[in-house]
C-alpha cells in the first residue's frame, strides 16, 4: 500500500434512505425518514442517496423535503448541509430523471443518479435489449441529466449487475467512457448480487479504474448475499474505488446492503483518514434498529450486543490483562471509537454506561430506550458501588424494580368490572389513602385515563401495545406485559405492568406511567 493511497479520503455515500428503506416490511413515512437523514448529517456522511422519486408521490415529497431541508441548514450554517450531496435515484428513463431533477434541485449540491443494467443474463431475459440499445439508452439518458444539473450538480451513472459483466468487460468499459463523455462525473459498480470471491469483483473495479480518466469517481455498491460485501467493498477503495456505497445497519435488499461501521471502521483502522464522526456510529446503530424494527444481531460486528462479551476462560483472561490497553487481546478496536463506551463486557459495575445497561436489559427481550438506559446507569452505579460486580439477572431485578409495576403516589389494588353498565370499579390507594372509585367508559384504558383526570393527575394515551414477558424473564415468563406510553406537556414515558391477568397488565402500566410523570 502506497502512502499515496494510503492518505486518499473515501467518499462515504450512504443509501439506507433508498436501498434500505425500500426493503422494509413497513418502510418509513416522511417523518421518519427526516429523522433518518438528521441522524447521517451527524455521522457527517458526504453524500446520500435519499429517494426515488418517481417511485411514488410520497418518496417524491420526501425526496423534495429533505432537499429544502438540507438547503435551509446549510443557509444557517450547517457544515454538513452545506458538503453533502443529495442524490435520487432514477431508472434510465427521461421521465424518471425529470421526476428526480425537480426533487433534488433544491439541495446546494443536488445529483442525479441514473442506472441500467449491464450483465448480459439482465439485457437479455429483463431488459429485452441489445448492447447497443443498452449503450445509446444510458448515454442519451446521462446526457439528459447533465442538461438538467448544469453546473449546479453532477450526474451518477450505474453499470446495474456489474458483479455479473464478466463476460463482457469490454462493451461495459466502452459504454462507459461514451457516459463519461456524455457528462457523467461518478461511476457506480454495482455488485447487485453477490455470487463470487471478492478478488474477482475487486479485478473488475481495477480494469475500469485504468480504462478511465482519472478525474472520474468510482463508486463501489455491494450487496452482502453471501457475506463478503464489507470485503469486496473495503478492498476495492485501494483498488481505486473512491465513492462507498454503504447503508446503516447493513439494511438493503436481502441479505442486505454493505454495512456502514464495519466499512469505515475497516478503513480506520487501516490508516485511511475516514471523515465520518465515528464516536456516534453505535448510537446510530440502535436508533437505526428501534426506528426500522429490524433486530440487530446479537453477534453483528461491532454493535451486537455479543460483541465484546467473552464467556471462554482462556478469552476472559486475556480480556482483563488488556482490558486498559487501546489494543485489547480479543477485540478489534478500543470500543468507545465508535461511542460505545465498554470494552470487554462480563457484567454490570459502577464503570459501566447506559450502552452497557441497554444491552444487558435487552438480552433478556425486553425493549428499553436509550433514554430509559441512562436513567437506570446511575442506580444500577450505586448499587454496584456496594455489592460489586452486577450480574445480568441483578440488573434486571432493579430494572423491574424501577420501570415494571412502579408504585409512587398511587398503588393499584384491583378493578372491577360491570359489563352490562360500563362501569368499572377502581380499588387503589393515593398518597396512602384508601379509594374506591366507579368510572363509566367505554372500555378499561379510557376509564382509567378518566379515572386520572378526576383525581388530577391527567395523562395522554400516545402508544399502546399488549405482549407476553419474554422467554428469557424466568420469574416472570408468560405473563402479560402490557407497555403504554403516556404523555404530561412535552414529557413522554413508558408503563410497563405486568400480570397474569391482561386486564391488570393493563392497569399496573397506566398507574406505573403516571407514578412515572408525577413523581
Amino acid at each position: 500500500m502506497t502512502e499515496e493511497k494510503n492518505q486518499r479520503r473515501p467518499f462515504i455515500y450512504d443509501v439506507t434512505l433508498r436501498d434500505g428503506n425500500q426493503a422494509l416490511p413497513n418502510p418509513w413515512n416522511n417523518a421518519q425518514k427526516k429523522d433518518v437523514y438528521l441522524q447521517l448529517l451527524k455521522l457527517g456522511v458526504q453524500g446520500a442517496e435519499v429517494g426515488f422519486p418517481a417511485s411514488s408521490e410520497m418518496d417524491f415529497e420526501s425526496v423534495k423535503e429533505l432537499a429544502k431541508l438540507t438547503a435551509q441548514m446549510a443557509e444557517e450554517g450547517n457544515v454538513e448541509a452545506q458538503n453533502i450531496v443529495v442524490s435520487g435515484l432514477a431508472r434510465c428513463v427521461p421521465s424518471d430523471i425529470q421526476r428526480c431533477w425537480d426533487a433534488v434541485k433544491y439541495a446546494p449540491h443536488p445529483r442525479i443518479h441514473t442506472f441500467i443494467a449491464g450483465s448480459p443474463l439482465s439485457m437479455e431475459h429483463v431488459l429485452h435489449m441489445t448492447p447497443e440499445q443498452v449503450k445509446e439508452r444510458a448515454v442519451s439518458c446521462v446526457k439528459l441529466a447533465k442538461s438538467l444539473v448544469g453546473d449546479k450538480g453532477d450526474v451518477e451513472f450505474s453499470v446495474e449487475h456489474f458483479g455479473d459483466c464478466l463476460e463482457n468487460m469490454d462493451f461495459v468499459i466502452d459504454e462507459l467512457k461514451a457516459v463519461v463523455e456524455a457528462g457523467a462525473t461518478t461511476i457506480n459498480l454495482p455488485n447487485t448480487v453477490e455470487r463470487y470471491r471478492p478478488a474477482l469483483y475487486v479485478n473488475q473495479i481495477k480494469q475500469v479504474y485504468d480504462a478511465l480518466p482519472k478525474n472520474i469517481t468510482i463508486s463501489v455498491h455491494c450487496h452482502n448475499d453471501l457475506g463478503m460485501a464489507t470485503a469486496a467493498t473495503v478492498e476495492s477503495f485501494y483498488a481505486g474505488a473512491n465513492q462507498l456505497e454503504v447503508s446503516l445497519n447493513g439494511l438493503g435488499e436481502r441479505c442486505g446492503n454493505t454495512n456502514f461501521y464495519e466499512v469505515v471502521v475497516a478503513l480506520a483502522n487501516s490508516g485511511t483518514p475516514v471523515d465520518i464522526h465515528l464516536d456516534r456510529i453505535y448510537e446510530t446503530a440502535i436508533l437505526i434498529s428501534q426506528w426500522s424494527g429490524v433486530n440487530i444481531y446479537s453477534r453483528a460486528p461491532l454493535i451486537g450486543a455479543e460483541a465484546i462479551v467473552h464467556r471462554s476462560g482462556i478469552h476472559q483472561d486475556g480480556a482483563s490483562k488488556t482490558k486498559d490497553l487501546k489494543k485489547g487481546a480479543y477485540r478489534p478496536i478500543d470500543y468507545s471509537m465508535i461511542g460505545r463506551h465498554q470494552n470487554d463486557s462480563l457484567g454490570f459495575t459502577s464503570q459501566s454506561g447506559r450502552t452497557a445497561v441497554y444491552e444487558i436489559v435487552t438480552k433478556f427481550g425486553y425493549k428499553l430506550s436509550l433514554a430509559e438506559a441512562a436513567e437506570l446507569q446511575p442506580i444500577l452505579k450505586a448499587a454496584s458501588e456496594k455489592e460489586g460486580e452486577l450480574s445480568a439477572d441483578r440488573v434486571l431485578d432493579i430494572f423491574r424494580e424501577h420501570f415494571i409495576n412502579v408504585n409512587g403516589h398511587l398503588i393499584f389494588n384491583n378493578i372491577e368490572v360491570i359489563p352490562d353498565e360500563n362501569r368499572f370499579i377502581f380499588h387503589f390507594k393515593k398518597d396512602g389513602e384508601a379509594i374506591v372509585k366507579s368510572v363509566t367508559a367505554e372500555g378499561p384504558v379510557e376509564a382509567a385515563l378518566i379515572l386520572m383526570r378526576e383525581i388530577g393527575m391527567p395523562v395522554e394515551l400516545v402508544k399502546y401495545r399488549q405482549l407476553v414477558v419474554p422467554e428469557k424473564d424466568k420469574l416472570w415468563a408468560g405473563r402479560g406485559l402490557s407497555r403504554i406510553v403516556l404523555k404530561v406537556n412535552d414529557k413522554e414515558v413508558e408503563g410497563r405492568g405486568v400480570s397474569s391477568d391482561t386486564l391488570k397488565a393493563n392497569m399496573r402500566a397506566i398507574f406505573c406511567g403516571v407514578n412515572l410523570l408525577y413523581k
